[in-house]
């Protein structure tokens, strides 16, 4: 979805969760790393000869090794919560979200039948959010408050995690209403200052 003028507009899904469910918040985390978006078709429908299909089935494995994310904007989906007094809301916020949604659905584990609730849309309650965590394709990206600098652990087989400082001007940028091309700006921007000095040098 775009604003009419290329921009990419954020969507957003709500997942209601009752108390003592807050490992929902996990499963959708671990479910979302492991999203990949389908790529769009382009093009239209030709017939080809067999005796060329050979070749053109090359071409096609060539446009494909980059994988999933080649020339694309990197799929992010950020995670926040906002807390009441019956447990209370998971708003996934992405450029799009009725896959994911899906996605989720099929893939949360610990709670069984919990699906989203149908609130899919390009608004999202006027409510106090606290992010939780950002995927990506293969990576969940969490914040630390006992970390000093970036770093970086395996969750499973499949999935890695990275770890940044929970600095304040994190959470202050990183509102549901940043489109994903600023919250990646953001993040590689935020991750080049979280870096370790090389080993051996004082600066």
């Amino acid at each position: 979805m775009t604003d009419g003028k290329g921009a990419s507009l954020v969507e957003y899904g709500l997942i209601r969760f009752g108390s003592g469910e807050d490992s929902l918040v996990e499963d959708v985390m671990t479910a979302l790393s492991r999203f990949v978006p389908p790529r769009p078709a382009r093009g239209y429908t030709v017939e080809v000869a067999d005796s060329l299909k050979g070749g053109l089935s090359f071409i096609e494995d060539e446009k494909q090794a980059g994988g999933p994310s080649s020339g694309a904007l990197l799929p992010l989906s950020r995670v926040y919560v906002s807390l009441d007094d019956d447990g209370g809301l998971l708003l996934v916020a992405a450029d799009a979200m009725e896959e994911r949604a899906g996605w989720i659905s099929r893939h949360i584990t610990s709670h069984p039948g919990k699906f989203f609730n149908g609130v899919i849309g390009a608004s999202y309650p006027g409510r106090e959010w606290t992010l939780v965590g950002i995927t990506a394709p293969g990576w969940m990206i969490l914040f630390d408050e006992d970390l000093p600098l970036a770093a970086r652990d395996h969750f499973d087989d499949d999935v890695k995690v990275a770890y940044l400082p929970a600095e304040e001007r994190a959470f202050d940028y990183l509102t549901p209403d940043r489109t994903t091309a600023e919250a990646l700006s953001f993040l590689a921007e935020y991750l080049l200052s979280c870096l370790p000095l090389r080993e051996g040098e004082d600066f």
